[in-house]
């Protein structure tokens, strides 16, 4: 099932992450090595920022096929499939840090940060007004210096401080109507922290069928409290969360794989491809296999037959 390729720098083999792992170059640096396609892959473990500054090309990520111009800044979660095919002149800036130094980054109450680190496993682009181009075109800019003569090392309260600015800067303009935001006002800090662990648990065991008693009691609570807790923090069930999670990965299997759609089942959990088909055409709208010949996620747009949000 698992097709395409999963790297932690695009090309190089996806070893252990280390939880203050941090590279930034240039996109022409990678990717006029392998003229100007990167091949849908993706990186465990791994946040991304990229700042297009110059030049053209198309982002095909998870969901979404969307053509991208100057000044256009993108945000790749952690496990999100995507592809890009770069104009020969295109330039600007790739930023990648381990997730678990996102998640440092907002934890401090940087309400910014926690948002951007909280959108769904699929990226999300816009095209940027002047001024915040400019300001973390600077601020990119800078970092790149900094990691050239300083090398990865040690993060320094300084550099620190950078990410996190960079960080508070893109979720100002990335994080909007379709990005689910932990937390919104009202949740305390101790259900963010449990939904943060069971999105967590969700991502590690979404394919073994736990019920939401199970995943409560590998938390240390029970499901009405986790219930309450995604409610608040998610508007989300936490059934809903685990169903949204499934469907990402049906999703991305028939996009990105050959695989044969019982095959998918099967590796979901689902002992019978008939009721796979029947979970999959009520959250969707069309079978798994009108799905998979018109790759129905990948609009210009960037709407699907039904988000994976949607109840």
């Amino acid at each position: 099932m698992r097709e395409f390729s999963r790297y932690s720098l695009y090309g190089e083999d996806n070893g252990a992450i280390a939880a203050e792992f941090l590279h930034i170059e240039p996109i022409s640096a990678r990717s006029s090595r392998y003229e100007w396609t990167i091949a849908a892959h993706s990186h465990p473990g791994i946040f991304q920022i990229l700042l297009l500054e110059q030049g053209g090309g198309t982002l095909a990520a998870d969901d979404r096929a969307l053509k991208l111009v100057p000044t256009t800044l993108m945000a790749i979660p952690s496990g999100s499939i995507h592809s890009f095919a770069f104009a020969a002149d295109a330039e600007g800036w790739v930023l990648s840090l381990a997730s678990a130094l996102v998640s440092q980054l907002g934890g401090e109450n940087r309400a910014g940060v926690r948002d951007l680190c909280a959108i769904r496993a699929t990226s999300v682009a816009t095209a940027l007004e002047p001024r915040p181009a400019r300001r973390l075109s600077w601020l990119l800019t800078e970092l790149a210096d900094d990691f050239a003569q300083q090398g990865a090392g040690r993060l320094t309260e300084a550099r620190l401080a950078s990410l996190a600015l960079v960080f508070a800067l893109c979720s100002e303009v990335l994080v909007g109507g379709e990005a689910e935001r932990i937390p919104p006002a009202g949740t305390d800090a101790r259900h963010e922290q449990l939904v943060q662990h069971f999105r967590a648990l969700v991502e590690a065991h979404f394919r073994e069928g736990w019920t939401i008693p199970h995943y409560g009691a590998a938390l240390g609570t029970s499901a009405p409290t986790l219930t309450r807790a995604c409610q608040m923090a998610l508007k989300r069930s936490p059934r809903d969360v685990v169903l949204d999670r499934i469907q990402l990965e049906a999703m991305r299997a028939l996009t990105y794989t050959a695989t044969s759609i019982s095959r998918i089942a099967d590796d979901l959990g689902f002992v019978d491809p008939a009721y796979f088909a029947r979970f999959f055409k009520a959250r969707t709208g069309m079978t798994a296999s009108r799905f998979r010949s018109e790759r129905a996620w990948l609009t210009e747009s960037g709407t699907s037959p039904r988000r994976a949000t949607e109840s």
